[in-house]
């Protein structure tokens, strides 16, 4: 991942207690409709740009260090380039995309436009002919190609872990990797958040993943090892804080499956409700796989535990730091 701006960004964490991340929702439209996902449709119009940039401006004022631009499919919406460069002014911006319309000159555009990060959803081998995975890596080679001869921003693969990815778990991130592509595991869960597989065999490929360096930190690997034994480790939620969901409507929502509980209107968050949410127990912690909000929420909760993780992860080179 590349960080711009490091020193705004610890000034931003540590002495404001801004959100690490929001994630702006700019279009429910998606190309693909992957049978475990809940957060697409086909028929919803792109949210108009200048309803985004006020929201954007919102986000700015919070002084979020990343904005994740989400969907649907992001690369749907016809004003992306704009989004990414109104929002590049006072953030880092990122882009999470099934990568099926990538093309060349799409690519170059988003360097141009000071794109930071570029997550990638792979999750199997082979598409499932039943269409329940799409996002296969047989499907995508030629745009990791694409990606690997013209990005100038970073990329990483996230492969989601369920019944129909183990088989070929290890074969997809092997190939993943020969990119030279940092490779993250999603774990399937419920439209609650709430895991959904447990296990040996999925307990193995988590320890070989994170056994061969492939890991966002320890503490996923220790958070999702206790999920996938069944169990539920206590932990606090920071959503609505360290972590902010922007749905469709500019609504804050605790995260994308605990949608409807906080319903505030981006344009209206303050400081204030970002610290009082950050005391605020959520209730639903317990079994949540949303390693995404789990990672920011540890800020506040182990925050010595987090300060190690970023040194090792810069030492590594899975963290970057871009001054300009």
């Amino acid at each position: 991942m590349r960080v711009q701006q490091p020193l705004r960004t610890l000034s931003n964490l540590l002495l404001f207690k801004s959100p690490l991340e929001a994630q702006l929702i700019i279009t429910r439209r998606c190309n693909l409709s992957c049978g475990y996902c809940t957060e697409f449709d086909h028929h919803s119009p792109p949210i108009p740009l200048a309803v985004l940039q006020e929201r954007i401006d919102a986000i700015h004022r919070l002084g979020v260090v990343n904005l994740s631009l989400l969907g649907g499919e992001p690369l749907m919406h016809p004003d992306l380039i704009e989004i990414i460069e109104y929002g590049n002014r006072h953030s880092q911006v990122s882009i999470t995309t099934n990568g099926f319309l990538l093309q060349k000159d799409l690519i170059h555009q988003l360097n141009v436009s000071g794109l930071s990060n570029l997550q990638i959803s792979i999750d199997t081998l082979n598409p499932d002919p039943e269409g329940y995975i799409q996002k296969s890596l047989r499907k995508l080679l030629p745009k990791l190609e694409l990606l690997k001869e013209h990005a100038t921003f970073d990329i990483h693969a996230n492969v989601v872990l369920c019944e129909s990815t183990k088989a070929t778990f290890r074969e997809t991130v092997e190939a993943i990797r020969q990119f030279g592509y940092y490779v993250s595991i999603g774990l399937i869960h419920s439209e609650q958040g709430k895991i959904q597989i447990t296990g040996e065999d999925y307990l193995q490929l988590w320890e070989e993943h994170f056994a061969t360096r492939s890991s966002h930190s320890a503490l996923d690997y220790e958070y999702g090892k206790q999920l996938l034994q069944g169990k539920q480790p206590p932990w606090q939620c920071r959503a609505g804080s360290r972590f902010l969901y922007v749905d469709e409507f500019g609504l804050v929502q605790y995260c994308s499956s605990q949608r409807n509980r906080l319903n505030k209107p981006i344009t209206e968050y303050t400081r204030a409700d970002l610290q009082a949410q950050c005391q605020t127990k959520k209730g639903c912690e317990s079994g949540c796989s949303l390693l995404c909000v789990y990672r920011d929420s540890m800020l506040d909760n182990q925050p010595i535990s987090i300060v190690k993780e970023a040194y090792h992860a810069v030492r590594s080179g899975v963290i970057s730091f871009n001054r300009q």
